[in-house]
């Protein structure tokens, strides 16, 4: 099967516990939370001209963030998928 029969196949389903994922999962509460400090510092410097919190040190935190939740993406949450740990019965 060559590349480009692969990429028409291709296509994206949501996940049957969909709800589940965007109540619980740590993934998501981060993303929201990186997204939610990428609109303060926006927001910061737009209303007040000024920057509370400098430029880069938001971006580290908003980097960090990121990492944290593709980490946590990583990370069986049993919460959110039920047992799903090889080895768990």
């Amino acid at each position: 099967m060559s590349a480009l029969s692969r990429i028409r196949e291709f296509r994206i389903r949501r996940i049957e516990n969909f709800r589940a994922v965007l109540l619980k999962a740590w993934s998501v509460r981060l993303i929201v939370l990186a997204t939610l400090l990428e609109g303060a510092q926006a927001g910061c410097g737009f209303f007040t001209g000024s920057d509370l919190v400098s430029p880069g040190t938001l971006t580290v935190l908003n980097c960090g963030l990121m990492l944290a939740a593709l980490a946590a993406r990583l990370v069986a949450q049993e919460a959110v998928s039920g047992s799903t740990v090889k080895g768990d019965a």
